[in-house]
């Protein structure tokens, strides 16, 4: 999970049961958690569903004060905001009967709410898996009844990573990438940042955007795809954009990693598209789970503290347990130390906590994965994969991203966590 997003989880996941800090531990238990293609069903099938969205009202208008948190809604929705679902429980009542699917922006909320009222005598709960999330990084394909069900109130369009490759592709689009130029370029000081750019793209930096807009008027109107590692920074330029003008803006949904990790490492998109990558390999979690499965001879290089490993850290939603035949290095010297004597094309999968760029938080290691997998490469390890993401970006995936459920099988030591 990245950075930007980690302020916003971290609220959700403190405010989860003690007893678990992942509430998918209840999923189909009381209420049934349903991905995409059953949702389409479901709305096909049943006149009298009533779909509710239990986040801020703020989130539901496209209005948030948290730009980020702009990212549409269900058509036909009604919004009882989880901390006001208690006050208008007897207005809910009156759908007791009938069948309710709840959603949110990352389905933490959702599994609250579906619990809260399958706990109450509602007999027929369903949760949306992933959210609003995962409804824009989802192109049509996964989730046929998208066109017709999502709206938004927003004056530019969110568009997937597959949906990008299209777009991308044609000539006749800008790619404007409002990174600042160290980022563009693989010169940032923070190495989590220096992940590599669309071939084709422009760079105008956010922060030079207002004076530059003038020599950016010959694009008002042919389509233009905004790309950064904020998806905060990505909206807010869309904004100025489409103040200033320009008729055809789209937001590459969660930033240019998002589409980076969405691709193999190998990946003909990868490798058509993406100039500037690191020497190591930044991996997703659907090519991690292939690393881990296929190659008995990969080194599994945990890099997060002892007690976080063996799922002893007091902020309970850091223990998450370990993917599986993990090895727990305290730093970067224990690492090399085990590594002596193997041969430099052995397979290296580093990993932290929740996003590589992560530092300078209690509890988070010194060394961060990015800078680690760095040193590897440049010590001549050839085989090099940084799970950009971290382990959460598994276990959040493992439960709300259709296709990636085998995600779980990797992941060892989790016994009544999720």
């Amino acid at each position: 999970m990245k950075l930007r997003s980690f302020a916003l989880l971290l609220l959700s996941l403190t405010g989860l049961a003690a007893s678990a800090q992942q509430l998918q531990i209840y999923d189909n238990t009381n209420y049934k958690a349903i991905y995409f293609k059953q949702a389409c069903d479901l709305i096909q099938k049943n006149p009298n569903l009533v779909v509710l969205d239990v986040r801020t009202p703020g989130e539901y208008a496209d209005t948030s004060r948290f730009v980020g948190s702009r990212i549409g809604r269900l058509n036909g929705a009604i919004n009882v905001s989880i901390d006001s679902v208690q006050k208008h429980f007897k207005d809910l009542q009156a759908y007791k009967g009938r069948p309710i699917l709840v959603y949110c922006s990352h389905s933490q909320r959702s599994r609250r709410v579906s619990k809260f009222l399958a706990d109450s005598g509602f007999t027929n709960v369903y949760s949306l898996n992933g959210g609003m999330t995962e409804v824009n990084r989802t192109p049509g394909a996964g989730f046929p009844c998208k066109s017709s069900l999502y709206t938004s109130n927003l004056a530019y369009k969110l568009i997937s990573p597959e949906d990008a490759v299209a777009f991308v592709r044609d000539k006749n689009n800008l790619v404007l990438d409002v990174r600042p130029t160290a980022q563009f370029n693989g010169t940032d000081s923070l190495e989590s940042n220096n992940i590599g750019r669309f071939k084709n793209a422009m760079n105008v930096p956010q922060d030079q955007l207002d004076q530059q807009v003038d020599k950016l008027a010959k694009y008002k109107d042919r389509p233009v795809l905004v790309v950064e590692l904020s998806f905060t920074e990505e909206v807010n330029a869309a904004a100025k954009l489409t103040k200033a003008g320009f008729k055809n803006i789209s937001v590459l949904y969660d930033g240019v990693d998002s589409f980076i990790l969405r691709f193999g490492s190998t990946a003909k998109e990868r490798k058509e598209l993406i100039t500037g990558e690191p020497a190591y390999k930044l991996v997703g979690v659907r090519e991690t789970i292939g690393l881990v499965n296929n190659n008995p001879d990969l080194v599994v290089a945990d890099m997060r503290p002892k007690d976080q490993f063996g799922n002893k850290e007091e902020r309970k939603y850091l223990n998450l347990g370990h993917l599986k035949n993990a090895l727990n290095f305290s730093d970067e010297a224990q690492l090399l130390d085990y590594l002596k004597g193997k041969p430099k094309t052995t397979p290296i999968l580093v990993y932290g906590s929740f996003s590589a760029g992560m530092r300078g938080m209690k509890g988070m290691p010194t060394s961060n994965p990015s800078d680690l997998s760095k040193k590897l490469a440049a010590k001549g390890y050839t085989n090099v994969y940084l799970l950009y993401n971290g382990i959460y970006d598994v276990v959040w995936s493992a439960a709300n991203v259709d296709g990636l459920q085998d995600a779980k099988n990797i992941l060892v030591d989790h016994a009544g966590l999720y």
